[in-house]
């Protein structure tokens, strides 16, 4: 993941991208604000192409980290950090990846076998209540391509959506500013609702103008009063489409919690009762989720164990919160849903510690939760399984190739049923939709493991299916 020189860059041709979008915008009449803003014309639905090979989107594309576009497209991909992080033993940074210094040409298809451990689930006989499953999509689109991402994900049959609110994008320059990527993703959020889904979003990354220490990674403001402003600004603007907040992302990491508030459960805690109050300020129907944590242990500098870090949390005054639901990151690299930790898989990594078991970090967060009397349910606002397969280049980590795509599917659909046959989990956020375009993958960046739709790698745009997207489908 790119260095904030990097991101400086990527920053600096996103302007260029975004000009094309301003001048397409210069017509429009003044900015309008919740609860109605004016949406481009609805695509029929008989415009929607099969979705094994999607064409490019028409109209200016914004730098993201999942465009229609070719990969000469494609700005910017590396500065949104997501998904699940590795362990405090692992050689490599937390921060970053290993890399090739230019993308192959020529590299061969590499196909995986299916997992002995796999364990099949019959999808025609799967019934999963879609009122608890959501996926997650990135924000950074131009109109038309975020309503083509709707299409997508209706064929799902989900109920949520959930898209990060991203301050330092949303408010680059200034507090109080209405800037136009603030007018953009109150047009996203109100489409998503148009659409029937729950909308859930996800507030992270301060700016670096809120921020006058370590700025390079992302982090909290240094005046917790101007994240009050900020929440109250975006609640004028898209609260009355907006169903749940999650207040953060995993602080239990120094690339999400960089500043002058060292990383600490007691610490998040006075960032989650400022934006608590403002949000219950505005409305008490909102669903308010605590910042779900990297599954990951402590490594001086880096990161710090997410059960310790719950603890923390709790012991800072969590459960003085009674209608609020705890934010969970199970993820699972090379480990079975119905695994518990540890030494399952004979001669295979990263599973030797209960943060890398889907069921095991389930079971531990519960008796944490109950342990200090409370009894807040669970929303796994980000899980998933990665896989490598069929991609013309060779995986970030070895234990990607753990993993087939039959083996995300099946381990996927089994952790819905896992997760919906208890009271005390809600809703399941599938992490993520389309992170994988040909400049992730040939990068070798881990989102693009995890996402069910991928290029064909011939510079087209078109994208195929990966059998979990099938399998939600398919499903009775």
């Amino acid at each position: 993941m790119p260095s904030k020189s990097a991101k400086q860059i990527f920053s600096i041709l996103a302007i260029v991208l975004l000009s094309a979008t301003l001048n397409a915008c210069a017509t429009e009449s003044a900015i309008s604000v919740a609860p109605e803003v004016q949406l481009k014309a609805d695509l029929p639905s008989s415009a929607l192409p099969a979705i094994e090979a999607l064409p490019p989107v028409a109209g200016a594309q914004l730098p993201t980290a999942d465009p229609l576009a070719p990969p000469a497209a494609a700005t910017d991909t590396g500065d949104q950090n997501f998904g699940p992080v590795i362990g405090p033993e692992y050689t490599q940074p937390p921060t970053s990846t290993s890399r090739p210094t230019d993308a192959p040409t020529a590299a061969p298809v590499v196909t995986l076998p299916g997992s002995a451990y796999t364990t099949a689930v019959p999808v025609d006989q799967t019934w999963l209540d879609p009122a608890r499953m959501g996926i997650q999509l990135h924000y950074n689109y131009d109109v038309d391509t975020w309503e083509y991402r709707m299409q997508q994900i209706v064929p799902l049959r989900v109920g949520w959506i959930k898209v990060q609110a991203a301050w330092e994008w949303l408010q680059p320059d200034r507090d109080g500013q209405f800037d136009q990527n603030f007018r953009l993703f109150q047009l996203h959020v109100q489409k998503a609702d148009k659409y029937g889904f729950q909308v859930m979003i996800s507030v992270v990354k301060a700016p670096d103008w809120s921020r006058h220490t370590n700025r390079n990674e992302d982090g909290p403001p240094d005046d917790l009063n101007q994240l009050a402003s900020f929440l109250r600004l975006l609640m004028e603007q898209v609260g009355p489409y907006v169903d749940a907040i999650e207040i953060w992302n995993e602080p239990n990491l120094r690339r999400e919690w960089t500043g002058s508030r060292p990383i600490s459960g007691a610490n998040y805690m006075e960032l989650f009762r400022v934006a608590y109050d403002t949000i219950r300020a505005y409305s008490p129907a909102i669903t308010v989720i605590t910042a779900g944590l990297a599954p990951t242990g402590n490594h001086s500098g880096v990161s710090v164990d997410d059960r310790a870090f719950l603890r923390q949390m709790y012991q800072a005054g969590l459960a003085r919160y009674s209608d609020i639901k705890i934010g969970v990151h199970p993820y699972s690299w090379g480990n079975p849903p119905d695994f518990l930790c540890c030494d399952n898989v004979d001669g295979q990594g990263w599973d030797d510690q209960p943060q890398f078991f889907f069921q095991q970090t389930l079971r531990d967060y519960a008796g944490i939760i109950a342990a200090y009397g409370d009894n807040a349910q669970m929303w796994l606002t980000e899980f998933g399984w990665a896989t490598w397969e069929d991609y013309p280049s060779s995986a970030p980590d070895p234990w990607m190739a753990y993993n087939s795509a039959q083996d995300q599917m099946d381990y996927t659909m089994r952790a819905f049923q896992i997760g919906q046959a208890r009271a005390d989990i809600g809703v399941m956020i599938l992490w993520n939709l389309s992170y994988a375009v040909e400049l992730t993958v040939y990068e070798r960046n881990e989102l693009a493991a995890y996402s069910i739709l991928y290029p064909y790698f011939d510079g087209s745009g078109n994208q195929h299916r990966r059998p979990i997207y099938r399998a939600l489908e398919r499903r009775p």
